[in-house]
């Protein structure tokens, strides 16, 4: 079985669902907005992201030429619109290049261990809101991850024998 060469298809973004919808109903969700609060309605800066998102890969807002120099074919490729916040081109994207930065630029060329804390829905909204909740649930997480990698027995970490849980001996950050 022979490799085929691979070829460029552009995505199509005015059909992709999220697109849709963001089209469909962004002018009654500004309105909306606005309704409800204040009248000021949402910040300028997202407004500008809903719209410059409904023009991300659509060939009418803007294309690079590119000429292949193998084939001397011809691609248009549509702008993008580099959001940070719901394109999950431009988002992918910019996640694809941190990615590499940090692995060619930044971390060291050393075994890296990566801790994951994940939280129950109802507390992920709260510690959205409340940045003291936040602090305190970073505060155990770090302690318990300090707790798990220091030497049994040693200062940095003491071990509750009823219910087996970690504590820290260091004093809480404020």
């Amino acid at each position: 079985m022979a490799l085929q060469r691979g070829v460029y298809r552009p995505r199509d973004a005015e059909h992709a669902v999220l697109h849709q919808v963001i089209a469909e109903h962004l002018e009654v969700f500004l309105r909306a907005g606005a309704e409800a609060g204040d009248g000021a309605g949402l910040p300028q800066f997202v407004e500008r992201e809903f719209r410059e998102f409904l023009t991300c890969g659509v060939v009418e807002h803007g294309v690079a030429r590119f000429r292949c120099e193998g084939c001397a074919r011809e691609h248009l490729v549509p702008f993008s619109c580099k959001g940070r916040a719901w394109c999950p081109s431009c988002g992918g994207r910019r996640m694809t290049e941190r990615a590499a930065h940090l692995v060619d630029a930044v971390l060291p060329w050393v075994p890296v261990r990566q801790w994951v804390l994940t939280v129950p829905y109802r507390l992920r909204y709260q510690m959205a809101w409340n940045h003291g909740l936040s602090r305190a649930v970073l505060r155990v997480y770090a302690c318990c991850s300090t707790c798990t990698r220091a030497a049994p027995g040693s200062a940095a970490c003491r071990v509750d024998a009823p219910a087996a849980s970690p504590s820290c001996s260091a004093p809480a950050a404020g």
